[in-house]
């Protein structure tokens, strides 16, 4: 692709960008008509799949549907799409009988979607698969969020579907979220590479070839609108009986449970973020969500979902802080993790931003130095709880406010990168410091224990351990030495120092003047 085609392309994308963010923080008027509402509340939705189809286009064709014929073939996606659609968009009441099908229909969506993306992920194509006749697989998320959302502004209309087919409750609350054994099996390789202490990086690549096959099956991603609209609706509708107040706190733990296990995250993506956003923009919804371990949910959107510089900034900047209230371990560390994931993502400024400060501030005031510690060893990159909990543990300090935090986030960003990295070596399990070999220990690259440690790596077995190589390694990466001018590389010794300065002087002062001495 020529450059002018590519810049044309890159502005294209930045405008539909920019759309999804401004569609993301838009709330429909309650006063308009309900249809004219649903239209709104799905922009962001259209221009997220806009954007998808976009970059589809430059990939060149993909895999296909099957054919669309005239008439829809029987029992097929456009068929049944349309027949979910004809009954609860309807402008005349639906009859009980037509309501009766709704739970059918969705399941029947839900297995054609199956069917499809099987064939996606292994290239073969069954029989079944006659029945995929949708012109774009995309339209069926966008038209079950059309209905969901349709169903929860009209309130009566889902009261009488739920009355007339209580199954309906059954799909949403306990069928299984089909998120594909695809997925499945690659998380069960990944929690056993990460379990075994010898795992090589062939073993972490064949989990990520996994991972990335795996995220081609959206079949759970279609229908994660549908799902989340209706949890969101259980939770928006007033609780007039006792059993609607158990069927919204059933739909509080599962919409909790999807948007906060990685697995679920991974697999719903934007479409679950979207159908959030009511509990998002509703203060007494988003503070009872956060209570019942929804935190690390928001804060995972605000690092990496669509419209995580739109309505996702929008709510950490408005958030409650007695939101912050009665969290658990679990959720605390679940947004300690979430907040990695935004740090690696941005850059070391984000944690002097106010909604990051104010987060700190928020966990340390009501839970104190615990949340740190059992935090400072989830990343072994980015060290922000390690140097808090470090630093706060030899001189405890009474923050009175937020901004009490910005002077010690500040040091943070002037640790130098030799610090983190020495740090992070001791974080490591043993098969990532085998396998980071390079990466640490020594800057100078003839250096002699280096050059042996990588002769010991290549005659390791797999179940027959040395435990003389082992702290030989640890010693190695966990003992070396910065340069004290300029504290941006380390040596295993003086001898590699020396060694290396006729290198290293080139770059020695420059590195030095970006002032970055802060230790832990």
């Amino acid at each position: 692709m020529d450059e002018l085609l590519k810049n044309i392309d890159m502005g294209a994308l930045r405008k539909m960008n920019d759309a999804s963010e401004a569609a993301s923080r838009q709330r429909s008027n309650p006063k308009a008509p309900i249809r004219e509402q649903v239209t709104a509340r799905l922009a962001l939705a259209y221009s997220g799949t806009a954007m998808q189809a976009f970059t589809k286009a430059l990939q060149g064709p993909g895999f296909q549907s099957a054919p669309l014929l005239t008439p829809p073939i029987a029992n097929g996606m456009t068929e049944t799409i349309q027949k979910l659609r004809d009954i609860l968009m309807k402008h005349q009441a639906p009859s009980e009988a037509e309501y009766k099908q709704v739970p059918n229909l969705l399941r029947r969506i839900r297995y054609i979607l199956r069917v499809y993306y099987d064939a996606v992920i292994t290239k073969k194509k069954t029989q079944e698969f006659k029945f995929c006749d949708i012109q774009d697989i995309s339209d069926v998320g966008l038209k079950l969020h059309e209905v969901g959302v349709f169903l929860q502004l009209s309130t009566a209309r889902l009261g009488a579907l739920l009355k007339s087919a209580p199954d309906l409750e059954t799909f949403v609350l306990d069928d299984p979220i089909d998120i594909g054994k695809w997925r499945l099996n690659a998380e069960a390789v990944k929690q056993a590479v990460k379990a075994d202490i010898e795992a090589s990086d062939d073993d972490r690549e064949r989990y990520m070839n996994l991972e990335d096959s795996a995220g081609n099956d959206c079949a759970a991603f279609q229908m994660a609108f549908f799902i989340g609209d209706i949890l969101v609706a259980f939770l928006l509708n007033p609780s007039q009986h006792e059993v609607d107040k158990l069927r919204a706190n059933r739909a509080m733990q599962r919409l909790v449970e999807i948007s906060t296990l990685p697995l679920y995250r991974f697999a719903l993506g934007d479409p679950l973020t979207d159908s959030m956003r009511p509990v998002y923009w509703t203060p007494k919804v988003l503070v009872r969500f956060a209570h019942a371990g929804g935190l690390p949910a928001l804060i995972g959107d605000w690092a990496e979902a669509t419209g995580k510089d739109g309505i996702c900034q929008q709510t950490m900047n408005r958030l409650p802080n007695k939101a912050w209230d009665n969290q658990t371990e679990a959720s605390l560390l679940g947004v300690m993790r979430e907040l990695i994931n935004k740090a690696e993502r941005d850059g070391d400024d984000i944690v002097t931003t106010p909604i990051f400060v104010n987060i700190m501030h928020q966990i340390y005031s009501r839970y104190g130095l615990d949340p740190f510690e059992r935090a400072s060893t989830l990343s072994d990159s980015m060290i922000l709880f390690y140097f808090i909990h470090s630093r706060l543990s030899k001189k405890p300090q009474k923050f009175q406010s937020a901004q009490d935090w910005i002077p010690l986030l500040q040091k943070y960003r002037n640790v130098p990168r030799t610090t983190r990295k020495r740090h992070g070596w001791i974080i490591l399990s043993l098969s990532g410091r085998w396998d980071c070999l390079d990466m640490y220990g020594c800057a100078y690259p003839q250096c002699p224990e280096l050059a042996a440690l990588q002769e010991l790596k290549q005659r390791r077995v797999r179940g027959k351990r040395d435990p003389v190589s082992e702290d030989r390694l640890y010693r190695w990466g966990a003992a070396s030495k910065v340069c004290v001018r300029c504290r941006h590389v380390s040596y295993c010794a003086q001898p590699c120092q020396r060694a290396d300065w006729p290198n290293h002087k080139r770059t020695c002062k420059a590195e030095a003047a970006q002032n970055k001495h802060e230790e832990i």
